[in-house]
């Protein structure tokens, strides 16, 4: 997965949950909100913020995800 990629992803994931949880009985208010973040997260992808985002993801998800080294028993 690229960093772009991640990126969107880490943004745009809790950006629809919340216009789907709190906006979704207003139609044309929870449209308007998805224009606004396509045209955030267009603004981040243009400025570069979107692959810094997602290289910070990608490293916390790595760091988290790897084998931890194991330890000699203490004697």
């Amino acid at each position: 997965m690229t960093s772009q990629t991640a990126g969107w992803l880490a943004l745009g994931i809790p950006m629809l949950l919340f216009g789907l949880v709190f906006l979704r009985r207003q139609g044309g208010v929870f449209w308007m909100y998805l224009a606004a973040c396509l045209l955030g997260l267009g603004y981040l992808t243009t400025t570069g913020a979107v692959s810094d985002i997602g290289t910070k993801v990608l490293t916390l998800v790595s760091s988290a995800s790897a084998p931890k080294p194991a330890t000699a028993p203490a004697k």
